[in-house]
């Protein structure tokens, strides 16, 4: 097993794209074609791709590269495999002074999903992960997974709400709390793209980084598509989604397993701990990458009225939510 979390959303671009190289953020790759500039790599530990199209084939190339070095701006302010990051010091010390802007902007925003979801999402479940990764790492690990006063002790450091966030300060309020941002970092570093290619004027782009975000429509006026996986068999797409000036984004228990079984994943429920098993996977469409992120982390502990009221309050569009057996339903806000 992996013992780093390759948290990637199950999302396939339909819409055809300039090809290019696999890259990493840090060497990119250009593919060009009339109007259209593409890379495609390695973002938040998970594959990634970003289309631009604009009338100048130059003016695309250079508005992709301003887009990489804010990806690797912000990568290098929230990933949690940088020992130097600003969310690994936190981490470590509980506490950071001066934080960056945008770790104090995200973790505020992560509050506001926190209480949407009436605490379902909640990004201090990383001490969570923690049990259930050194317990299925050893040898011979007992597939019933972690003791469970451990997963108590665990969740017991999980609470949101015992954050403290100000522009001078971030602290925890426990020793041993720790934040993850696989639930809504990729939703929010989209975002910035998409704010970034917005200012600059550029009209049609198409940011993948786990979770999508379409400036406008394409340039021929037809809305982008994504294609929904199947989380029963990932070779096929369950739905088409037309995107336009919105975001897509799925989160699903199937993503990342402990066991093979998938009795155990990378979901968790902040009370008591447990990997919820309710759906197989949940898609929300929403006007940006930051709420479909975290709302669709969120839906995969709520029974689907609980899950039509807190689209409707975080102002969210549907969900296509596919349940255990593979069936799937739209649910509107």
């Amino acid at each position: 097993m992996r013992s780093r979390f390759n948290r990637r959303r199950f999302i396939r671009i339909a819409a055809a794209t300039a090809s290019c190289g696999l890259a990493g953020v840090g060497a990119p790759a250009f593919a060009t074609e009339p109007a259209a500039a593409s890379w495609r790599g390695i973002a938040m530990g998970s594959l990634a791709s970003i289309e631009v199209r604009h009338s100048d084939p130059a003016r695309a190339k250079a508005l992709l590269a301003a887009a990489l070095e804010e990806l690797q701006r912000l990568e290098a302010i929230m990933s949690l495999y940088r020992p130097q990051s600003a969310l690994s010091t936190l981490n470590r010390d509980g506490i950071l002074r001066d934080p960056p802007f945008d770790l104090v902007r995200v973790l505020t925003e992560a509050q506001r999903f926190g209480h949407l979801s009436a605490g379902r999402f909640d990004v201090t479940v990383q001490p969570l992960w923690t049990v259930y990764a050194d317990h299925f790492l050893k040898p011979g690990a007992d597939p019933k997974g972690p003791a469970a006063d451990l997963i108590r002790k665990a969740a017991a450091l999980v609470d949101y709400r015992a954050i403290a966030v100000d522009p001078d300060e971030i602290r925890f309020a426990h020793p041993g709390m720790q934040v993850t941002l696989n639930g809504i970092a990729q939703g929010y570093i989209t975002d910035r793209i998409a704010d970034l290619f917005r200012r600059e004027g550029l009209e049609h782009a198409l940011v993948d980084l786990g979770e999508i975000a379409a400036v406008g429509a394409r340039d021929n006026g037809r809305p982008w598509t994504a294609g929904i996986e199947n989380p029963m068999n990932r070779d096929m797409l369950l739905a088409d989604v037309p995107l336009v000036d919105a975001a897509l984004a799925t989160s699903g228990g199937y993503g990342f397993r402990f066991d093979p079984a998938g009795h155990f994943h990378h979901l968790f429920d902040p009370a008591t701990g447990a990997c919820p098993q309710l759906y197989a996977s949940v898609s929300v469409v929403a006007a940006n990458a930051t709420a479909a992120d975290a709302l669709a982390t969120a839906a995969n502990l709520l029974a689907p009225d609980a899950l039509e009221r807190m689209l409707r309050d975080a102002g969210a569009a549907r969900a296509l939510v596919i349940d255990a057996e593979g069936a799937k339903r739209w649910l509107a806000a």
